[in-house]
């Protein structure tokens, strides 16, 4: 991001305009019919995923009215008979709770053990009833309407799966392996089972090549930071509003490493927007957008700042899902068939009652 974008971005989001600017991108997204040409998922021409950092249902969700958050009205019970947002250290118990701040949505949080041993602790072999052992109190933070409106505004405007949950009871690369390969390398080939952030290189196959050896067309849209190799720490680098955070997974895979320019996995992969050199970071989505070129399966990976990992305010998020919108919404024709998810790779450390 070029320095006078980051100033007006700072300026955007610090502003009292901000929630108008960035629901008219909402309003433009759902006020585009989508095709219906046979009233099946056949009328969806393009998948996108966007999945952003380190925060649960609960955490964000739990207070929207007509889901089940914290008004599930069939909670677990924990050992203690009590229900399953009674948390206890042992000696007092803490229920759900929004933090004293008047600006929280644009707070930079805390970030919680999020590691398998800590996930485990909580769990307590399906006891549940460890979160604040493992996690400490601030477990049971959460936000509201007011704090993040783009949030639930997207939600009000669209649809929002209530029983989300991370696939690993852990941190962020065993959940993003599952996002590009459906497991963790379970069976033990291929370098697997990965419990950790080691990205040590590993030999499973991905969706990408699956894909690949389909013919059907795909993209990883990131920026490539100060490179999207070993040299350039794959993408993560100390300037958070550029790079992709080490979010593409798929570059801790050996295939995708090894690859050379004009090997697909390498130029579909390992190529993106260069910020560094005054590129925007949504640039190539635009583009292949408005040109008639986005793939039928794509990916996003965000830089740092714009993640909404918790100690990133998540109203940054919100201005980059906001972008992501316009970029898809640039073309009425394309967005009427494109299936956009928004998800996110696990909880952090904060609670969820499942």
């Amino acid at each position: 991001m070029a320095d006078l974008d980051r100033r007006r971005f700072l300026q955007l989001t610090g502003g009292a305009a901000a929630f108008t600017l960035l629901s008219e991108s909402i309003a433009r997204a759902a006020a585009i019919p989508a095709q219906g040409a046979t009233g099946t998922l056949q009328d969806v021409e393009h998948i996108v995923v966007l999945m952003q950092e380190n925060r649960s249902f609960d955490h964000y969700f739990g207070s929207l009215k007509g889901v089940r958050g914290f008004g599930d009205p069939r909670p677990v019970t924990l050992p203690s008979g009590k229900s399953v947002w009674n948390q206890s250290d042992g000696s007092k118990v803490t229920l759900p709770f929004r933090p004293e701040s008047a600006r929280l949505g644009m707070e930079f949080l805390q970030g919680l053990n999020h590691d398998w041993a800590g996930g485990q602790k909580a769990f307590a072999q399906g006891r549940y009833d460890q979160w604040i052992p493992a996690k400490t109190k601030a477990t049971m933070a959460y936000l509201t309407r007011e704090d993040i409106p783009f949030h639930y505004a997207l939600a009000d405007a669209f649809t929002i799966c209530d029983a989300y949950h991370c696939s690993v009871i852990g941190s962020t690369d065993p959940n993003r392996y599952y996002l590009w390969s459906g497991h963790t390398g379970n069976d033990g080939t291929g370098g697997g089972p990965v419990l950790n952030n080691a990205e040590a290189g590993y030999g499973w196959k991905t969706y990408p090549e699956r894909l690949e050896a389909a013919g059907v067309s795909w993209r990883i849209y990131q920026d490539v930071g100060d490179g999207l190799d070993a040299a350039g720490h794959w993408g993560w680098i100390n300037d958070a509003y550029r790079g992709n955070y080490g979010d593409n997974s798929l570059l801790y895979f050996n295939s995708y490493r090894n690859a050379q320019p004009g090997n697909p996995l390498y130029d579909k992969a390992r190529t993106g927007t260069n910020a560094k050199n005054g590129e925007g970071l949504f640039d190539r989505l635009r583009a292949d957008v408005q040109g008639g070129r986005l793939p039928k399966v794509s990916w996003i990976a965000a830089p740092e700042a714009f993640s909404e990992h918790s100690n990133w305010p998540a109203n940054y998020g919100a201005w980059y899902i906001a972008q992501v919108l316009d970029a898809l919404t640039s073309n009425p024709d394309v967005w009427a068939r494109t299936a956009l998810f928004i998800t996110y790779d696990e909880n952090d450390g904060f609670f969820d009652h499942v």
